[in-house]
């Protein structure tokens, strides 16, 4: 990676064409690890109350930490995030203007809370993040970018994200858009004690795609499909695809 910025920024282009489609954040990510060095993102949108959404992340290096890791600040720590006051609009007293778009940066280091350090930052080995908000009206998008291989370089983040924050923000949110409308809602007995990656590899499973079939969808590698099928196999408790396909046939 050299310290020039690049001239042409072909991976934005590239992330226009996989919007709304499951690749869309890999693709995205390849980019930004091309540009920055980033080796995980995350993206979650929360409503004016401050809830989640929708949360959506991607990996260069292990798509089973980065998912593990955000459902675990889902379901657990979202609102111990520091920046989490900026995803909230208290609409019972007028606050002080905030910018449409802000950029954070965290530092282990300067997280007070140990569980959330250890469990966000220590264990899945990440040296730091920054994070791109928006406002869209009642919604607040969040995307985060992960460094574990290296640390983030200010000066050349903050040139880049000058020049395409806005643009970069306006993707994903687009991409949410999309793909919320695309999103069949499932019923409420479909695999529930599947995870949601392990639930889209039964459905293509279920659809009779092949491991590389599915790893083309889900923009994953062969190797990292059969582990979330083992996963599905063991969770469902069948012992191979015959069994499976008699199971997601009732």
């Amino acid at each position: 990676m050299t310290n020039e910025l690049p001239v042409q920024d072909a991976w934005l282009a590239e992330a226009v064409q996989h919007l709304g489609s499951p690749a869309f954040h890999s693709r995205l990510l390849e980019g930004l690890h091309a540009a920055l060095g980033v080796d995980h993102v995350s993206y979650l949108s929360y409503d004016a109350r401050g809830r989640v959404q929708a949360a959506s992340a991607a990996s260069m290096l292990d798509q089973h930490l980065i998912e593990s890791t955000t459902e675990i600040f889902v379901k657990r720590f979202y609102a111990r995030d520091p920046h989490y006051p900026l995803m909230c609009s208290d609409t019972r007293r007028p606050a002080a203007p905030r910018p449409e778009l802000q950029l954070l940066w965290t530092s282990p280091t300067g997280i007070g809370d140990a569980e959330y350090r250890r469990l966000l930052f220590d264990s899945p080995g990440f040296t730091g993040k920054v994070s791109l908000v928006r406002r869209w009206r009642e919604q607040t998008c969040y995307l985060n970018l992960y460094f574990s291989r290296t640390k983030a370089q200010r000066d050349r983040t903050t040139r880049l994200m000058r020049a395409h924050a806005s643009t970069l923000m306006a993707l994903v949110h687009r991409h949410d858009e999309i793909a919320s409308l695309q999103r069949v809602p499932e019923e409420p007995q479909a695999w529930p004690e599947l995870s949601p990656r392990e639930r889209e590899t039964a459905r293509l499973l279920a659809d009779g795609c092949t491991a590389k079939e599915i790893g083309r969808h889900l923009s994953l590698s062969p190797a990292t499909v059969i582990t979330y099928k083992e996963r599905v196999y063991a969770k469902l408790g069948v012992q191979n695809l015959r069994e499976f396909l008699t199971r997601a046939a009732h």
